[in-house]
């Protein structure tokens, strides 16, 4: 593989600020005839991902957490949208949480990663959409998007400066519980399949794994053309919450009584009381939104893994 083709991305900002210090690891990995551009703004990527594929890169690579991969996908599909071809897309784990990395069995390790991206070894996975809160014309979402109580973990997570990785979301968690979350009550749509659910937690998955160490989705796969939905199918007391969340880190949820898990294509989520915090990809897409929409696309983007 030629070190010309490659675009790289970095996001200094990945693991509070963390990913910086990678930099020079990174550039020596690569080599000196990759090109690498580093984000000097929150939401740089997606427009340095947009014009590398305009431009036709071949490759283009992500070098920072779920967030920043979340960016350089959205480039890419926006750019492909344009008449632009897609370009391969590379991960170099540098982030807080790299569930999606983790799911798809990158190596955190820069070198091992780089090394990845150098074998040529990619597969086609799929990427889904959503439709709603911040983005009323959609938004890409490569790993997840999570509804109630997994969004607010999230954005009390990402209030800490100096504390990352699994131990923010553990301090996050305690930190929500608090101020438990009453359940939503929901008009749910699978597949035009219509439902009533209180719930106060709902996770859409394309990936596995998310908040660095919980299994929302513990049987999803990134190539099947379905999203694995995973929700508690009642109200569930403070005292219920934390056993069940040790269930979730290993993923044996699913064989509980208060969890419901289904495969579908679409799916909608419209509250009829308080408005719903949303997440995709560890990024916020509402802090309160009415309603939803979310859908599948087989086969959307190819990656190194």
């Amino acid at each position: 593989m030629d070190e010309k083709e490659i675009y790289v991305i970095l996001n200094p900002q990945a693991a509070k600020g963390k990913a910086r210090r990678q930099e020079e690891a990174i550039r020596e990995a690569m080599g000196n005839n990759t090109t690498m551009v580093v984000t000097v703004e929150a939401g740089g990527a997606e427009g340095l991902a947009y014009q590398a594929a305009l431009d036709r890169w071949p490759i283009v690579v992500a070098a920072g957490g779920d967030g920043t991969v979340n960016e350089v996908v959205n480039g890419i599909m926006r750019a492909f949208a344009a008449g632009a071809p897609k370009p391969t897309l590379g991960i170099i784990p540098v982030g807080r949480g790299n569930d999606f990395a983790w799911v798809m069995k990158i190596p955190t390790e820069i070198e091992a990663a780089v090394a990845l991206i150098r074998s040529g070894k990619s597969k086609n996975i799929d990427l889904a959409t959503v439709h709603g809160g911040n983005y009323p014309e959609g938004r890409w979402f490569v790993n997840g998007l999570g509804i109630g109580f997994e969004p607010l973990v999230n954005f009390a997570a990402s209030k800490f400066k100096r504390i990352s990785g699994t131990l923010s979301y553990m301090l996050a968690l305690a930190q929500v519980m608090i101020n438990y979350p009453k359940p939503y009550d929901l008009e749910v749509e699978l597949d035009g399949e219509r439902l009533e659910v209180k719930s106060q937690q709902l996770s859409v998955c394309n990936g596995r794994r998310m908040g660095s160490a919980f299994l929302m989705a513990p049987e999803a796969l990134c190539d099947d053309g379905l999203l694995d939905v995973v929700y508690t199918n009642r109200p569930l007391r403070p005292g219920k919450f934390i056993p069940i969340a040790k269930k979730i880190l290993d993923g044996s949820q699913l064989g509980l009584e208060e969890f419901t898990f289904t495969r579908v294509k679409e799916a909608r989520f419209k509250s009829r009381d308080h408005l719903l915090p949303v997440h995709i990809d560890g990024e916020e897409v509402s802090r309160g939104c009415e309603e939803i929409s979310i859908k599948i696309y087989e086969g959307a983007i190819s990656i190194f893994a």
